[in-house]
Order: structure tokens, then sequence, then C-alpha cells
């Protein structure tokens, strides 16, 4: 559904921000591992060494847990099973999935079908594609995205059930899994003494706490085309930025885009990077999807209303963007949201500050 910056997890490790720990002050773990296509990395603060290393192989393996449920890459996954499922038959699945499924057809009905993981026929033909570097035949790319649409995919919440409509509706989560699989690995580090933490998933950020002395996680969001890059603040709150930096095929002197427009049925064409900050990963990654293709000033409409979780002490929480593109001159052309990236998690939190 669309590539990511892997480079803006160029986090502050070893930067001022977490500069010489004092004497007593809390171990300082950073470690990585592969999960999802990409590298993890965790910077975490804990009592111990031990204690570190212990919060962060339970992350890996929540991370790990969650990737089995999500990937499309896995034939034996939960969502490939789901698939696989005969039309009109409910079929129960677990929290992960049925969270992500909520969360999508919020997403994708305010995008207009921006953003929407059932367009899996459609990612998977534009993968075969590019491996072939050959652009598909016009009959099957529309063939391909008229087999998915959420409006195809019944949610019962009760029951925690997922019917489909039709037979052969293929799930891609890859626009909305790493910022889950993030928010979810902070939790675990939390739940294992470890609240003072950051969690990078390829383009996905996830911050907790900030470490012991200091106000903010410090991000870096690499600027398109070079140049300084684009720092921000980060407590209790995420980022994610999509564009094409890792991904992407040149067919007849046409560049296309790993990012897919879900109503052409086609990859956008020009080179493009979209950020967004919000108070939670998955909210953070599906918004990011979707306002890659979305022109400037759609995007921009959805960025107050992004609703938070049940039981949050805030109902609805602000999102803010910054949109990065290349002109046709290869000159790189920026613009942000009025309050970027001034988004406010909870009432306790820190207001997140950009230097542009």
């Amino acid at each position: 559904m669309r590539g990511r910056l892997a480079a803006i997890a160029a986090l502050a490790f070893g930067s001022a921000i977490l500069g010489a720990a004092p004497a007593l002050a809390p171990t300082r773990i950073e470690t990585s591992a592969p999960h999802m296509g990409t590298l993890v990395r965790l910077v975490l603060y804990a009592d111990t060494a031990a204690a570190g290393e212990a919060a962060a192989q339970a992350a890996f393996m929540r991370i790990a847990a969650i990737e089995a449920r999500l990937s499309d890459y896995r034939d034996d996954s939960e969502v490939a099973a789901l698939s696989r499922a005969p039309a009109g038959v409910p079929v129960p699945v677990s929290e992960d999935l049925f969270a992500v499924l909520a969360a999508s057809e919020t997403v994708a009905r305010r995008t207009g079908g921006a953003f929407d993981i059932t367009a899996g026929r459609l990612t998977h033909l534009w993968r075969r594609a590019r491996r072939l570097n050959a652009w598909p035949e016009a009959d099957r790319v529309a063939a391909a995205r008229a087999a998915g649409g959420f409006a195809k995919v019944r949610l019962d919440p009760r029951r925690r059930t997922v019917t489909l409509a039709e037979a052969g509706i293929e799930i891609d989560a890859g626009g909305i899994a790493k910022g889950y699989a993030a928010e979810e690995a902070l939790r675990v580090l939390r739940a294992n003494g470890a609240g003072a933490a950051l969690v990078a998933i390829g383009g996905d950020i996830v911050a907790g706490d900030p470490p012991s002395g200091q106000p903010a996680w410090t991000v870096a969001i690499p600027a398109l085309g070079g140049g300084d890059p684009f720092r921000i603040a980060l407590v209790r709150a995420a980022v994610s930025t999509s564009g094409d930096a890792e991904q992407w095929m040149t067919v007849d002197g046409v560049r296309r885009s790993h990012v897919i427009d879900l109503r052409t049925g086609w990859p956008v064409t020009g080179r493009s990077a979209t950020s967004v900050v919000a108070a939670h990963g998955i909210d953070a990654d599906a918004l990011s999807t979707a306002l890659d293709v979305l022109d400037d000033e759609a995007g921009a409409r959805l960025l107050p209303t992004v609703r938070g979780p049940a039981g949050s002490s805030q109902r609805r929480v602000g999102a803010q963007a910054l949109w990065q593109r290349l002109d046709g001159a290869g000159a790189a052309i920026s613009h942000h949201s009025l309050n970027w990236p001034a988004v406010v998690a909870r009432p306790s939190d820190i207001t997140l500050r950009g230097t542009p």
C-alpha cells in the first residue's frame, strides 16, 4: 500500500538529549531485531540492565506475535486465513486483528477509500509488477481494484467476528500494522517497568515517557531530496512517515511510487513523503498512508478529528502533518499543518515542538 522512510528511525541515539547518564540513573538499553520486514529498534530505560533486556525481549515477542497474525507475506498468518474465508460466514478473529480491522474501517470511510486494507489483491498485483519491472494490464488493475472495498466487510464487535460479503477479498494491513505493533510494544515495555522508552519499526515511531531529566525524545524526519532533517520532540505520542524513498519502479521513463492510490488502482507518480504526528501509533500510521495519496486540502480536513480509543481521557485527539514533495525540476517543497507538530496525547503530556 505504501513505502516507508526507514531513515526516520535516525533517532536521537547518542545525541545531546541522551547524554551520559549520571550516577544511579536508570540503565539505558538500545537494541534491535528484524521483524515485520524491517529493523525494529528499541531504546528504553530500566532499573537494571537485566530488567531492561527482559523488557525488550518481551516487547520483541509481542511484535512477533502481531506479525504472525497480520502479515500478508505469510501463508500461515491469521490475515491469510481470513482472506481464504468463504463469503457470508462469520469468522472469529483475534483481538489484534479485530482492532486493526475496526480502526481501518473508520479510516477507510473517512478517507473515501484512500486507505483500505481490503485492497490486498491490488497491492499484490503491484508487488509482482515491481519485481518484473513492467506495468500490469489495465484490465487486471481494474479487476484487482474491484475485488476490494471495506463495504464488503462486516465486523461484529460483540462476537468479535468478521464476515466477508464476497470470497477472495485479500487483506493487506501494511499501512497500519507497524503503528499498531509499535504501540503494543511500548505498552509491554511500560508493563515491565520501562515506561521511558521509544519504539521504531521502520518509519513508525512511538514514544513513551522521556528519559529521566529530559523533556522529550528527539526524532529526526529526513528531508526529501536531502538537506537538514525536520526535528521534533516527542512524548507519549507517535510519528509515522509514508513515501516512496525505498520502493518504486520506472518503466518507459515514468517513475511510479510504491504508494498506490486505491481510488484509481495505480501507484502515484512524483516523489513524496508525508509525516503524521498523533497520540497513537495506529492513527499516525493509517493517516500517513492516506495523506500521501490525498491532495493536501483533503488531507488537512482529516487532521482535527482523529478519534481516540474508548475510555481515554480525551475522546478526540488532534493530529498534525508535514507534507514533502519534489517538483518537476527536482526541488524540494514542504509545508505543514497549522500547529505542526503540536499534539497533546493526554492532558498531562508535553506539547510537541517542531523546528523545521
